[in-house]
């Protein structure tokens, strides 16, 4: 059985109404109308905001060393 990989792009960032402290983190395929949510906590969604943002932090996050 074959694997087809799909292009994906974040569509976005949402802060989760159902849990406290987490986020979807959605997915949108770059051909097509399907979207994939994923939850992450606040440091993942802060990091990835902070680049999608193109802002450059005065100090290296933990992930950056």
């Amino acid at each position: 059985m074959g694997t087809k990989k799909i292009k994906l792009s974040i569509l976005g960032i949402s802060f989760s109404q159902v849990q406290a402290g987490a986020y979807a983190l959605i997915f949108a395929e770059e051909s097509g109308v399907r979207r994939l949510p994923i939850v992450i906590g606040t440091p993942e969604a802060q990091s990835i905001a902070i680049v999608m943002e193109g802002i450059t932090p005065p100090r290296p996050l933990s992930h950056d060393l």
